[in-house]
C-alpha cells in the first residue's frame, strides 16, 4: 500500500452529491455512483474496476480534521 498523499479536492469539487461514489484504485477518477454502496460498486465493475474505493459524498463538503 502506498503512503502517498492524494488530494481529492479537485476530483470531488464537481462530483455528484448525496450519494456513494466509487473511485478507481489510484483515486484519480470517479468510476461509479449510487444511492447504495452496492449500486456504486456495480457501476465501477461495469467499467472494469473490480475493487473500487467507496466514499460518501454529502450534500455539502465541510472541512474536517481527523
Amino acid at each position: 500500500m502506498s503512503n502517498q498523499f492524494v488530494d481529492l479536492c479537485e476530483l470531488l469539487a464537481n462530483a455528484p452529491r448525496n450519494c456513494w461514489l466509487a473511485l478507481n484504485e489510484d483515486q484519480s477518477e470517479i468510476v461509479g455512483r449510487g444511492e447504495t454502496i452496492k449500486e456504486a460498486i456495480a457501476e465501477a465493475r461495469r467499467k472494469g474496476v473490480e475493487d473500487p474505493i467507496i466514499i460518501w459524498a454529502p450534500k455539502e463538503w465541510i472541512p474536517v480534521v481527523f
